[in-house]
């Protein structure tokens, strides 16, 4: 392909390599080059048939979300449960139950439960023991994504794939880890995929718009980030990342209004203030900027990043030395 790259026999070649070894992603990439953007009903048939095909079981499945810039978190960690303490806490869990579930299931329901790395540590048990089905690997992916472990889930995901399961969550969190580990043109593919086998999706068109803006295609994520909106999807995260879509792009005014509505959703968010801080800045709206500042500091006083905007709005006002002494602070020098 690189010696000739206008045979799209060698790309249609790689699609059914790709689809092999379960790199659907890829293959759409490939497809791309052989039929157009056209071409995807094809793929999007075979995926159908692929999933009607395959043997379902019950799954664990939640739209994962990526957000362009994440909302804080509350920083708990979960600590890790030592074998012999799990399958304590198992036991437990289903004393009571006249029906014992299976090993499978436990794993599923320690997922639930938000118990990524005892699940993962269950749910590997029944790949020893049991055999690994396309299922399985979903569920694997879905844990090692939780943990952050994304080059790992990508593996699961593709392994899943390769069995037969194409099915929206798959793709939809397969674009979550892709995205993390900044692999944005496999992940747009995805989500591509996943919004045209469940049109409509808010969850799916606002992941799909968070890697356009991630990749500049701006005028892209604009329309899915409106789509979302228009499909019910109003949740502070979404709305922060339109408006910071909108503000790159030079339309402030418009980012202003949609940082409120998030601000609405989620009123001392302050990853939501400080972008709408840098907005007004760029309006030389300083006075209102430095009034979200100071509302951040009444309640996180050591937090730096606000400091350094403190400091970046008096320095635009012509105060440097007070500036001097905002970034001091949001360097910890005071």
């Amino acid at each position: 392909m690189q010696l000739h790259p206008g045979q799209t026999m060698f790309h249609l070649h790689a699609t059914r390599l790709c689809l092999k070894r379960g790199r659907l992603d890829r293959a759409i990439l490939h497809w791309k080059r052989v039929a157009g953007e056209q071409g995807k009903t094809s793929l999007l048939y075979w995926l159908n048939r692929s999933n009607q095909l395959a043997k379902t079981s019950r799954l664990f499945s939640q739209y994962s979300f990526y957000n362009y810039h994440k909302i804080s978190k509350t920083g708990i960690e979960e600590k890790r449960t030592s074998p012999k303490k799990l399958w304590g806490q198992i036991e437990n869990m289903f004393l009571k139950r006249n029906d014992i579930p299976s090993l499978y299931e436990v794993g599923v329901q320690l997922l639930e439960m938000g118990k990524a790395e005892q699940a993962l540590t269950v749910l590997r048990q029944v790949q020893l023991s049991q055999g690994a089905s396309p299922e399985l690997y979903l569920n694997m992916g879905l844990a090692a994504s939780k943990l952050g472990r994304h080059e790992e889930a990508v593996e699961y995901y593709q392994r899943a794939q390769a069995g037969g399961l194409n099915s929206v969550e798959v793709m939809n969190n397969k674009g979550y880890s892709l995205s993390h580990l900044g692999r944005y043109e496999e992940a747009i593919a995805c989500y591509e995929l996943a919004k045209k086998m469940c049109p409509g999706d808010a969850a799916i068109l606002s992941n799909l718009a968070s890697c356009y803006h991630r990749s500049r295609l701006y005028q892209k994520a604009i329309s899915c980030y409106g789509n979302a909106l228009r499909c019910g999807l109003n949740d502070a995260t979404t709305l922060n990342n339109y408006a910071l879509c909108l503000d790159e792009i030079g339309r402030e005014d418009e980012a202003i209004q949609l940082y409120d509505r998030a601000l609405a959703d989620d009123p001392e968010n302050p990853v939501i203030l400080l972008n709408k801080a840098a907005c007004l800045v760029k309006l030389k709206r300083y006075n209102e900027a430095i009034i979200i500042c100071k509302q951040i500091l009444a309640n996180r006083p050591g937090c730096p990043e606000t400091w350094g905007m403190l400091g970046n709005v008096l320095n635009e006002m012509g105060q440097a030395a007070e500036a001097v002494e905002c970034y001091n602070r949001a360097l910890g020098l005071i």
